[in-house]
C-alpha cells in the first residue's frame, strides 16, 4: 500500500482553515459595499462616512458603523400680507446680505450583515432609528 505524499495531507488539512479565514477578510468588505449601496438607495442625498467595521463569529457577523451627513432644509421665510411689496422694495438690501449656508445633520449609522461562509444571508440597519425601525406598511383595504 502506498502512502499519500505528506504535502497532500498538509494541503487537505490546511485548506478548510484557509477557506474559513478568507471570509474573515472578504465579508467586512462585502458588508461595507452593501451599506454604501443601501444608504444610496434610502437616502440618495446623504454622504456616508464609515468609521469602524467589526467582525465576529469567524466572519459570520459583520457590523459596519459610520455616519450619514445630510443637508438640512432651509428654514421657511416668514411672510406677511404685504410680502409682495416688501420683496420688491427690499430687493437691493436682500442682494447685499450674505447667503445663508445650509446646516448639515449628521446621524450615526450602523448596518449588520450576517453571512454563511461567503454568502450574505441577512442585512439590517441598526441605526439611524428611521432606517432601523421603518414604519409598517399600511394594511390593504379590502
Amino acid at each position: 500500500m502506498t502512502k499519500p505524499p505528506l504535502s497532500l495531507l498538509a494541503l487537505l488539512t490546511i485548506a478548510p482553515i484557509l477557506a474559513g479565514g478568507c471570509s474573515l477578510y472578504a465579508n467586512p468588505s462585502a458588508c461595507e459595499a452593501q451599506m454604501r449601496r443601501a444608504a444610496a438607495e434610502v437616502q440618495p442625498a446623504a454622504t456616508l462616512s464609515i468609521s469602524h467595521v467589526g467582525v465576529g463569529i469567524k466572519g459570520a457577523r459583520v457590523v459596519v458603523e459610520g455616519s450619514l451627513k445630510t443637508a438640512a432644509a432651509a428654514p421657511a421665510e416668514a411672510s406677511d400680507a404685504s410680502g409682495a411689496s416688501a420683496v420688491s422694495s427690499n430687493s437691493s438690501t436682500q442682494a447685499s446680505e450674505p447667503a445663508k449656508q445650509a446646516k448639515s445633520i449628521v446621524k450615526a449609522a450602523a448596518l449588520e450583515c450576517t453571512f454563511d461562509e461567503d454568502r450574505l444571508t441577512a442585512l439590517r440597519w441598526l441605526a439611524p432609528p428611521e432606517l432601523a425601525n421603518p414604519p409598517a406598511p399600511a394594511a390593504p383595504n379590502g
